[in-house]
Formats: structure tokens, C-alpha cells, sequence
């Protein structure tokens, strides 16, 4: 058993040879906290593999580094069936919408997290640019239904003065794409999400990702630069020098010439 931890790095009991291979006991609650110490490690790993691939021109040995997820799903075509579950969505939202009394409709949008981004940084141009980098792994929680609840669609009517429901529910499939992203939000197609920003759900608009957190901190500690870097497990996928602008230089994926 040399080289093998003896105890239990969640509660510290003595370990048999088994479990000492993993470094857990079979306590439930140990296996449940160790996936944040999984966690820990992976991200450790990739940005020791992000570092040493920096190049010297970046002069970002010292840099912050942010780390983004990435989009893994394929592209495929929308199914009538995804494309009838939202029309019946859009039906049954644009009846509550109008039972919303007009002093409501704004508070009963729901709200999400910006993970500590506050509304100044969050217009900063560099924030889409990161987004794009990964591609919209966030979205898969869309669904058929985009996040779009009455309070969007009072929303919507609020400012562009009255519409027909047929016309609103109209308007909302004419952004459909052909082609969409599988297992993801019906709008989340190869270029971004396809609705206006005007009229998407309040969640799409205000969500922001822990790696754009990463982002805003690592520009205010890198003095305006930092490295952005898409990961799947510990693998970097495409790793971008930024400021507060946007992109200054990107890593060319492996397998590209």
C-alpha cells in the first residue's frame, strides 16, 4: 500500500487497501463532498496544461486565467415535434400574460444569478467575446421552451404597444432555425441564440457564468489582460489572450494548422 493515502481524506478514518486506491471510505456523505475536491483537481490540471502552452509574445506568464466551459453538442435538424411544444408553450404563456395586472408583469419575470458581476461590468464588449468561446453551454437549459414565461411576453406588449396573441406567437417561431443544437434551447443555433436580445427571457438576458466571473476578476487583476480558455475535462480547447475590449489572439485548437 506504499504511496497510498491510510485515511480517508473526507473524515480521516483508516482505510482498507480498496478503498485506500481512491482515497475514500464508502461513507456516502465523504463520496458527496469529494466532488468539489474532484473538481479542484481537474481545474488545477487544466491550468497547469494552459500555462505551459502560453506563448512568450503574450508576455502572460503572470496573467490571470479564466476558465470557460465549452459546447459539446451536435448540430441537427429541429424537429416538428420540439417546434410544436413550443407553439403550445407560447399559447398557454401569452394567456397568462394577459391576466397579468400591468404593475406585475415586471416582478414576475424570474431572475437569475450573475455570479458577482455587477451591471457596469456586465456591458463590458470583452463578455460576449468570452461567451462566444464557448459556445453556449449554458443554453441546453432552454429547453423547448427558452426561458420565456408571461412576464417576458407582458414584457414584449408593454413595448411594442398591443399585439395580437396569434402575431406575438408568430413572431416568436419566425426565429426558429432549421438547424439548432441537440438537447439544447429550440433557439440555440451554429451562430448564437436566434431571438432578439429585445424579446428573450429575462434568465437569457441577466445570466452570466462563473467563467465570465472569472473573466471580470482576472482583467481587474491582470491590469485590463487576462487568458480565457474553453476546457472539456482538463483539455483545453481554444485559449484567447483578452482585454476589456475583446479578443487580441487566440490559440489555434490542437489539430489545426
Amino acid at each position: 500500500m506504499s504511496g497510498q493515502p491510510r485515511h480517508c481524506r473526507g473524515c480521516g478514518c483508516e482505510l482498507s487497501t480498496i478503498q485506500s486506491i481512491r482515497g475514500l471510505c464508502d461513507n456516502p456523505e465523504c463520496r458527496r463532498k469529494d466532488v468539489d475536491f474532484q473538481q479542484r483537481q481537474r481545474r488545477q490540471t487544466a491550468l497547469r496544461i494552459i500555462r505551459a502552452g502560453l506563448p512568450a509574445s503574450w508576455q502572460a506568464k503572470n496573467a490571470g486565467v479564466a476558465v470557460l466551459p465549452r459546447n459539446t453538442k451536435r448540430l441537427v435538424p429541429l424537429s416538428g415535434a420540439r417546434i410544436e411544444a413550443l407553439r403550445q408553450h407560447l399559447e398557454h404563456i401569452v394567456i397568462e400574460a394577459g391576466e397579468l395586472p400591468d404593475q406585475e408583469f415586471e416582478i414576475k419575470e424570474t431572475s437569475t444569478t450573475t455570479n458577482g458581476i455587477d451591471a457596469k461590468q456586465a456591458d463590458l464588449p470583452v463578455l460576449g467575446a468570452a461567451c462566444g468561446l464557448c459556445g453556449g453551454h449554458c443554453c441546453a437549459t432552454g429547453g423547448d421552451s427558452a426561458w420565456l414565461e408571461p412576464g417576458t411576453i407582458r414584457r414584449l406588449q408593454w413595448r411594442l404597444l398591443p399585439l395580437a396573441d396569434t402575431r406575438i406567437i408568430e413572431h416568436y417561431l419566425s426565429f426558429v432555425p432549421e438547424t439548432g443544437y441537440e438537447n439544447s434551447c429550440i433557439y440555440h443555433a451554429e451562430n448564437g441564440c436566434c431571438l432578439p436580445r429585445s424579446i428573450r427571457s429575462n434568465v437569457c438576458n441577466q445570466y452570466l457564468c462563473k467563467g465570465l466571473a472569472e473573466v471580470v476578476q482576472g482583467l481587474k487583476d491582470g491590469e485590463g489582460r487576462c487568458v480565457a480558455a474553453t476546457v472539456i475535462g482538463v483539455s483545453p480547447i481554444t485559449v484567447a489572450l483578452i482585454d476589456t475590449l475583446g479578443i487580441l489572439d487566440t490559440l489555434k485548437p490542437a489539430g489545426e494548422d
